[in-house]
């Protein structure tokens, strides 16, 4: 199951946040060992101060299994104040219609033996379908996102075809790209059959008010 939550929300959704910071926790200081800023349990920084939206997969019973931030590109964001360096001839990316994803990760644990088409984690399909489906309803035109040779390769299996628009580039001792996701609604509808999914992933009222206030 999809659900949103804005950055303002969160203070309505104490648990769900929790465990998304955990879990951003677990992948990215324990066990990829990247450099990011660990606040007790929790993997958090500045630009989750920046009202931003999140997608997150929860199991039947309510556990966050995997998750990603959307921030427009028109504000802060961490390509443009993080990552400059990655992109190609020192260009900022910066339009309405262009949102950063990041903070991509999905768990280990619970029911993350599901797996389908390429040997690919069901919950990784579900979260870039979603990203789609809000991309198509906010009227973007493409998602751009900083990730690791890892990352990228799991990108190419689920089926996404990027534009590279800077790296790669050792950043702390990890490869690192930047690429661009194009928003298409054909191409988002022979994902989804591809994948399994039938109807709209974004199946709440909460869910779309989200999205249309985003």
């Amino acid at each position: 199951m999809i659900i949103t939550i804005s950055g303002n929300e969160r203070l309505s959704h104490t648990d769900l946040i929790d465990q998304m910071h955990r879990l951003r926790k677990e992948t990215f200081h324990d066990r990829l060992k990247w450099e990011v800023e660990v606040h007790g349990q929790w993997e958090i920084d500045d630009f989750d101060e920046c009202d931003p939206l999140y997608i997150l997969s929860l199991t039947d019973n309510g556990h966050v299994r995997g998750c990603l931030r959307l921030l427009p590109t028109t504000g802060p964001n961490m390509l443009r104040d993080v990552f400059h360096s990655l992109v190609n001839d020192g260009k900022y990316i910066e339009s309405p219609t262009i949102w950063e994803s990041s903070r991509f990760c999905v768990s280990l644990r619970d029911q993350q033996g599901r797996r389908s088409l390429s040997n690919l984690n069901i919950v990784t399909a579900e979260l870039i379908a979603a990203m789609g489906e809000i991309g198509v309803l906010s009227g973007l035109t493409n998602i751009v996102t900083v990730y690791d040779q890892f990352l990228r390769r799991i990108i190419s299996r689920a089926g996404c075809d990027e534009t590279l628009v800077g790296g790669p580039l050792d950043i702390g001792g990890v490869n690192t790209y930047a690429g661009m996701f194009t928003i298409d609604e054909q191409e988002l509808a022979e994902f989804k059959a591809k994948w399994g999914f039938a109807g709209s992933l974004l199946n709440s009222a909460a869910v779309q008010q989200n999205v249309a206030a985003a």
